[in-house]
């Protein structure tokens, strides 16, 4: 589908759209727009055929801006748009992903219900999906966090990543891992414990066939960033971790690269995690293994005594 929200931005209607958006200001007692204002805005969303199809959509990415301002007359006027009922309603979403912020926990628990059920429709552009699975994750960190209250509850996020699949799946494994990653090194072990872990366990599917492959590196990002809580993820994160494809990903040389405090602080779950990307193939198809292995070995070298280690290292393990 044409991307109808570049479309508004060169039209007529949109920028007419966007000049009544500059010119929408808080009034002086807190009230609504003027009569004028709403007059205006009223005249150009309730226009017929593409025109008033345009003016619409780029409404509609300016909804959190509109609701601020405007909150009755947006709820009466916008939000219907973005309701799957309404013929607008793929494009206001499509739209909606432009929104510079997600807006309000009020806004979103106006449209929470067709919020939550775009994420199961075969309609959705894959970057749609991806862009609302990166909100639902933020909202589900900021509720964790103690930031905000957003109406969306874990047992609605988990169902909703599970409808999305490994494409919105690896979009929320990238946010978890960014929020590792801005966590100091001192900070790892809360951040882990008290944000990301909580936010992981309680929204991540459990369901064996979305585990993938293609999940693989974004689980092994979230890991390489938690620093001196390595330990602790690791035993929620292996898991999951599925064998990869040795000519197509590259996790293994990932975690040769890792930082030390990984390794140091468990060349056990290391190893774990090594076993865990390679699966059944020989080690030696994977570029870097040997590095990893070394650096496992420098930290516990009994370690490379082990059945595990030596079969990573394609050595004939094999029970006589």
């Amino acid at each position: 589908m044409p991307d109808q929200f570049t479309e508004a931005l060169n039209a007529p209607s949109g920028r007419l759209a966007e000049i009544l958006l500059k010119k929408l200001t808080r009034t002086d007692d807190g009230g609504e727009m003027s009569e004028e204002m709403q007059a205006r805005f009223e005249k150009l969303i309730c226009a017929e055929g593409q025109f008033g199809d345009l003016a619409r959509v780029r409404l509609a990415a300016d909804v959190p801006f509109l609701f601020d301002r405007a909150p009755r007359w947006t709820t009466e006027n916008i939000l219907p748009l973005f309701d799957w009922s309404s013929p607008d309603a793929r494009a206001a979403w499509s739209s909606r992903k432009y929104s510079t912020s997600i807006g309000s926990p009020e806004l979103v628990s106006l449209v929470k219900e067709p919020f939550l059920q775009l994420f199961g429709r075969s309609d959705m552009e894959e970057n749609d999906i991806e862009t609302f699975a990166d909100w639902l994750v933020a909202m589900m960190l900021a509720n964790q966090s103690g930031e905000t209250n957003y109406p969306i509850n874990a047992t609605e996020a988990r169902a909703s990543l599970r409808h999305a699949g490994a494409r919105g799946m690896r979009i929320v494994a990238h946010r978890l891992a960014r929020q590792m990653e801005k966590a100091e090194a001192d900070q790892k072990i809360e951040q882990w414990r008290h944000t990301v872990g909580p936010v992981f366990q309680s929204i991540w599917p459990l369901d064996v066939e979305l585990q993938s492959p293609s999940l693989t590196f974004k689980l092994v990002q979230i890991l390489r960033a938690t620093g001196a809580a390595f330990p602790e993820a690791a035993d929620v994160i292996v898991p999951f971790i599925r064998p990869e494809d040795p000519r197509r990903h590259t996790s293994v040389y990932s975690i040769s690269k890792a930082p030390d405090i990984l390794y140091s602080s468990s060349p056990e779950r290391m190893l774990d995690l090594l076993s865990a990307i390679v699966g059944d193939v020989p080690g030696r198809s994977f570029y870097a293994i040997n590095e990893t292995l070394e650096r496992i070995r420098g930290h516990n070298a009994r370690l490379a005594d082990t059945r595990k280690f030596q079969r990573l290292g394609g050595a004939d393990v094999t029970a006589p």
